[in-house]
């Protein structure tokens, strides 16, 4: 796919990623378009399945969760049936088909130790074909979806938009209520709280209250998320990296902070830092490296995943063109594979 989203479109996303919620009769005006054509170009892209706007688990929820990378390898014949079952797995976020001798990338969200060795070993372990699995446990999240920005918009029209809540003074207990909520805006962060509190059977200034104390909890994070071939970020690499345990820390938020990095994880590995990067091209690819390796001259790269095609990112459906057509709710607490009568067939 070639890059077909205008100056406009750029501007209108970079918007949106940074006030997800904001009504446009805000975001409107900050990028530049009357309320309703900024309304009518997002409905555009929504359409077309460019542009989403999702929830992810915030930093605190991540630290109640278990969250997990998987490498997975399977028999070539075997990898659209794998796929096939994967895909409708609401513990399962995210599957990319890498290169470099692999079959599979997995984004794993489960509530529990415990739940993501049944997910692992008793559900994607067991599928016909798979032959090898390596588990990366997710520790420590420093970047991710949420942060990465197009930067199509100048200093000041951000500042005008770049409003974040103010942080809680005290922790929230995860009740179902919270749940039934995440899961709700898994379908679409940016609906309306009067529908949101339709399909939750409770009132909207309930339902507004809850979604404000989360986000300011840190339970939740809001992503507004961009087919990346369409705007110009086509190749994703992956990288598994080791830094002394001493520096961890400090390196993991140094490498958030650059700008082509989409994702930095601490990891339970011989690599101890998971790396997610989009680019403008293969060719991008070392000096990109090279950026990392000079923010942290300590770090060793021990391997690198290009991948060849995402088909779901954060519970979205993508098609070859890394198009949105379906969604699976992003759904930790599921226990078990929902039907396929809730998603697009692609």
């Amino acid at each position: 796919m070639r890059q077909e989203l205008d100056e406009h479109d750029l501007r209108l996303i970079h918007a949106v990623q940074l006030a997800p919620r904001a009504p446009w009769t805000i975001v409107g005006p900050a990028c530049g378009l009357h309320p309703i054509t900024a309304a009518r170009r997002w409905q555009r892209l929504v359409d077309r399945g460019l542009v989403s706007v999702l929830v992810t688990p915030g930093p605190s929820l991540m630290r109640q969760l278990s969250p997990a990378y998987l490498d997975l390898e399977c028999r070539p014949g075997d990898r659209a049936a794998v796929i096939a079952a994967l895909r409708v797995n609401p513990r399962v976020a995210s599957i990319a088909i890498a290169a470099a001798g692999r079959s599979l990338v997995l984004t794993l969200m489960a509530d529990s130790p415990h739940a993501l060795a049944d997910l692992v070993i008793d559900q994607i372990g067991a599928l016909p074909g798979v032959l090898r699995i390596e588990l990366y446990p997710i520790t420590q999240m420093y970047g991710e979806g949420s942060s990465w920005r197009l930067d199509a918009l100048d200093r000041d029209e951000i500042k005008h938009l770049d409003r974040r809540p103010n942080p809680a003074s005290r922790p929230i207990a995860v009740s179902e209520r919270h749940r039934a909520l995440f899961r709700a805006l898994s379908l679409d962060a940016r609906a309306p709280a009067a529908i949101l509190a339709q399909q939750l059977g409770e009132s909207a200034s309930t339902t507004t209250r809850r979604l404000a104390a989360m986000r300011a909890a840190g339970l939740i994070s809001m992503r507004c998320d961009v087919t990346p071939e369409a705007a110009g970020w086509p190749i994703l690499v992956n990288y598994l990296t080791r830094v002394p345990a001493g520096v961890l820390e400090s390196a993991g938020r140094a490498l958030a902070a650059l700008p082509e990095n989409r994702g930095t994880f601490a990891i339970a590995a011989r690599a101890n830092l998971f790396v997610s990067q989009w680019l403008r091209g293969m060719s991008d690819i070392q000096s990109a490296e090279a950026r990392m390796t000079a923010a942290i001259p300590a770090m060793e790269v021990c391997d690198r995943m290009v991948t060849l095609r995402t088909v779901k990112r954060m519970g979205r459906i993508l098609d070859a063109d890394g198009r949105s057509i379906g969604v699976v709710p992003l759904d930790p607490w599921h226990d078990s594979v929902i039907s396929r009568a809730t998603m697009a067939d692609p």
